[in-house]
């Protein structure tokens, strides 16, 4: 006997062949419908956020005002990419915010501070820029505070990430800052 007269013979003699098969089937037809739904839903998502993108595209095109924002946006960020802190290195780039800190507490009459930073690190998907976290520990009066948050507040790419005031005069003041610096060309 010849093998697929075999199978044809075990194929009617078994039936609980033919609904093991049979169940096998319907489980992966029911797989397939179920995955092609699953892969329509995400085209029709896919379609309907292009086509929001593109709405909003073809409203920003039919503003005539778009390129002049651009340019102020443009111009606004080189303004503030002219006044950040540069450095060549991570070194470098830690100390200049350490002298930094330590020259606004001067500056608004904080005298004592201490300040540690930690290790710049590259920011990644942003090339030619450095973050570094510092942590600024001092005693002061209300005022020099209000100088101090002040000067911070005009500098934006600094952020000051937790600040801890306490009672008294001076009071303990605690800031942790985190800066952004250009990497100076000749940089690592």
């Amino acid at each position: 006997m010849s093998t697929p007269d075999s199978l044809k013979a075990q194929w009617q003699a078994n039936r609980r062949l033919r609904i093991a098969v049979g169940l096998a089937a319907l489980f992966g037809l029911l797989h397939l419908a179920f995955a092609l739904s699953d892969a329509r839903s995400a085209r029709i998502e896919a379609y309907l956020t292009d086509r929001a993108l593109l709405e909003r595209l073809e409203g920003a095109a039919a503003d005539a005002e778009w390129v002049g924002r651009a340019t102020e946006a443009r111009e606004a960020l080189d303004a503030m990419e002219a006044t950040m802190a540069a450095a060549v290195g991570a070194g470098e780039a830690q100390a200049e915010l350490q002298a930094l800190l330590d020259g606004l507490a001067t500056g608004a009459g904080i005298a004592g501070s201490r300040v540690r930073s930690e290790a710049a690190v590259p920011i990644e998907g942003l090339p030619g820029v450095w973050q570094v976290v510092a942590r600024l520990d001092a005693s002061a009066s209300p005022t020099a505070i209000e100088a101090l948050l002040h000067e911070l507040a005009g500098r934006p790419w600094l952020r000051v990430e937790r600040i801890e005031i306490r009672d008294g005069n001076p009071g303990p003041i605690q800031l942790v800052v985190r800066a952004y610096l250009r990497q100076q060309e000749g940089a690592p």
